[in-house]
């Protein structure tokens, strides 16, 4: 006998519709003609599947929805599924693979309407997400450079993801070893009050979330990669409360991954309220850029390895000599000695404000230019 209420399940759990199954007399309905059982039927506001037929009972077991719930083409695959149990068909493999190809539809959506650049017509029978948005939805944007000839299988990506954010999240598949991964905003951010409208929800937000979405994307970052050989790029972005946003807001992730890779060397985890100046920096043309550098180029040692990184690190340590002299393992009177040399090369004190924005601005577009 077919698992009907596995299939009941997850039915609900996919299209986010209230299925039930009902028992009524045969003769209710005119459900069996020549022994062959008619798809579906609709009375009333209800839509109804036929699954099954005891004639010794006289039963008949049907399948029901809300009719307004439920797309055509939901409808059609429905009857399909059924059709399949009644072959002996794995439910749930026909459910699995009628979620990855809705995921996969959503996935062409996005990318295309990032390759065009601009917002196109929502699929009508992906609206079971367009609803899960109105709730609040954080997108990731995951990026693989690795050693596996054949990628990341969807498959185990998806049980790991599963398993750290601990409930259900959408794994969207774009380019090659390219993903966008929704989360719902209960299984990323602490104390958000579900009673709370969005306007209030979105204030709160805005002045505590950039911390929390830090720690858990570097979490998240350190369980991929250390699940696969290979390099991972990871972004977020806050919280989408309308999927019409999701294309732009992955075109934006993309580009501050892009970003995050020539600026900042060695790490792998960006956060786009980080990239102000980078962004700024990256948008000047660049033949002017060039230019500039030219200019620069006799005061090369700022270009050297050992001062590139005294300097990221002094500026990281807000200009801080004594701190910057812990972070770096070296005496106080080191630093010292280092940044009176590339005062005394170049004639830029970045002790000084006005010097440190300077060469600031010029490292960045060094390293720009060097890696365009």
């Amino acid at each position: 006998m077919a698992n009907y209420e596995e299939l009941l399940q997850k039915l609900q759990d996919i299209l986010n519709v209230p299925f039930q199954i009902i028992d009524i007399p045969i003769n209710k309905h005119t459900i069996i003609k020549d022994n062959e059982p008619s798809h579906s039927f609709e009375e009333g506001d209800s839509l109804y599947f036929y699954l099954e037929a005891s004639k010794e009972e006289e039963k008949q077991k049907l399948l029901s929805a809300p009719a307004q719930h439920v797309e055509a083409s939901e409808r059609a695959l429905i009857e399909w599924i059924i059709s399949s149990l009644h072959q002996n068909a794995d439910p749930t493999e026909i459910v699995k693979n009628k979620e990855v190809n809705s995921l996969e539809q959503l996935g062409s959506w996005i990318q295309e309407s990032v390759d065009k650049d601009k917002p196109l017509p929502y699929p009508e029978d992906l609206s079971v997400y367009e609803k899960q948005f109105a709730k609040g939805m954080i997108p990731f944007y995951l990026t693989y450079e690795g050693a596996h000839e054949s990628g990341i299988s969807l498959k185990a990506l998806n049980k790991l993801l599963q398993s750290y954010f601990d409930g259900k999240v959408l794994l969207v598949p774009l380019e090659e070893d390219r993903w966008s991964i929704l989360a719902e905003l209960g299984l990323v951010l602490d104390n958000t009050d579900e009673d709370m409208d969005q306007m209030a929800l979105q204030q709160k937000m805005q002045f505590s979330i950039e911390e929390e979405l830090a720690a858990f994307t570097d979490g998240l970052h350190e369980v991929i990669a250390n699940e696969w050989v290979g390099v991972f790029h990871l972004s977020v972005a806050k919280p989408l409360f309308n999927i019409a946003y999701l294309p732009p807001t992955i075109s934006f992730l993309r580009e501050i991954t892009e970003l995050g890779k020539k600026f900042k060397v060695g790490e792998h985890v960006y956060f786009p309220w980080q990239f102000h100046l980078e962004r700024l920096i990256y948008s000047i043309p660049e033949e002017v850029r060039a230019n500039y550098l030219k200019g620069m180029s006799n005061t090369s040692i700022l270009f050297e390895d050992e001062t590139i990184s005294t300097l990221e690190t002094f500026f990281q340590m807000d200009c801080n000599v004594s701190e910057t002299a812990k972070r770096l393992y070296i005496h106080r009177n080191t630093l010292i000695y280092r940044l009176d040399k590339i005062k005394q090369e170049t004639g830029l004190d970045v002790r000084t404000f006005k010097d440190a924005v300077l060469v600031k601005l010029t490292l960045f577009m060094y390293k720009v230019t060097k890696t365009s």
